[in-house]
């Protein structure tokens, strides 16, 4: 699985403005039937009010209309309570992500200028239901300061505006890295987990290592490639290799959750420990618990 595994979004209540949008666009408001009416609406015209719905490059970024949402039948229930009841196959798995995956999902909130801008994105956008104490905690978690923002380990690299690289930080770890990390820690605890972080080419591109950057080491002759052919064949991504300086890739678990990092330099493979901004992840990711994305 790569960038990730899940997004937090809640039930499919949360949709209804979507769906209505949708209804309205394609002029069946006045129908007794509104799903009826839709099925039955000329393709073209379908695709045009489905394409004016919100996309990643809209100012809510990955808020997407047309995304898995709960409806207590076909999906009972959100991702994160399907994984905390322990309600997923119990199969091995690698998941992993790119370093700085919130970078080009930002690129339409250049407009976030201001401390206050940033505060009011999070809130509005992607927490209406937490409160000015969560928003407080979620702006110092996630500091004004571009050298610590994302495209992380670049200083002030990549900073278009005063508030890019904080607003990078947040949604790569709230969309990408958190549900990765969570994911991992409690699926590792009953079957075989392996995780992965790509770092490369970090100053190759304003955006950094960003989002879809490891696709050539996994479906192009590289150094991931022996990994998931060992895997697909053994479900274990460790064994014959044509690089024999690549090194053993250990199994993540909760107690020691080590990723495979793939980095520029002498050695292109380091393995390393997934606590990187520890804190404000696991704020996130328990925000999400309490508060779904966008749940009015």
């Amino acid at each position: 699985m790569e960038s990730g595994t899940y997004i937090p979004f809640g039930d499919i209540t949360d949709g209804q403005q979507y769906y209505d949008a949708l209804v309205q666009q394609t002029g069946c408001s006045n129908s007794t039937d509104t799903l009826t009416c839709l099925r039955e609406v000329p393709f073209e015209q379908l695709m045009i009010a489905v394409n004016a719905s919100p996309s990643i490059m809209s100012f809510q970024s990955i808020i997407l209309a047309w995304v898995p949402r709960a409806d207590g039948i076909f999906m009972p229930d959100s991702f994160q309570r399907a994984l905390i009841d322990g309600k997923v196959a119990d199969v091995p798995l690698i998941t992993g992500d790119v370093d700085d995956e919130g970078t080009i999902f930002s690129l339409a909130a250049l407009n976030i200028s201001t401390d206050e801008d940033f505060r009011k994105y999070t809130h509005t956008i992607f927490f209406p239901q937490a409160s000015p104490e969560n928003i407080d905690t979620l702006a110092r978690l996630y500091p004004e300061d571009p050298a610590l923002g994302s495209p992380f380990d670049t200083g002030f690299e990549g900073a278009f505006t005063p508030q890019f690289k904080r607003t990078s930080a947040f949604i790569g770890d709230l969309i990408f890295q958190g549900p990765r990390r969570f994911f991992s820690q409690l699926l590792s605890e009953k079957q075989n987990v392996w995780s992965f972080i790509f770092k490369r080419n970090k100053l190759a591109s304003p955006f950094g290592t960003q989002h879809g950057a490891d696709l050539g080491v996994v479906y192009q002759p590289g150094d991931l490639t022996d990994n998931v052919v060992n895997f697909i064949n053994h479900l274990d991504p460790n064994g014959r290799r044509v690089d024999q300086n690549e090194i053993t890739w250990p199994r993540y678990t909760k107690s020691s959750p080590r990723l495979l990092s793939f980095v520029d330099g002498s050695k292109p493979q380091v393995i390393i420990t997934d606590t990187f901004r520890s804190e404000a992840i696991a704020f996130l990711t328990n925000l999400t618990l309490e508060h779904p994305l966008a749940s009015k």
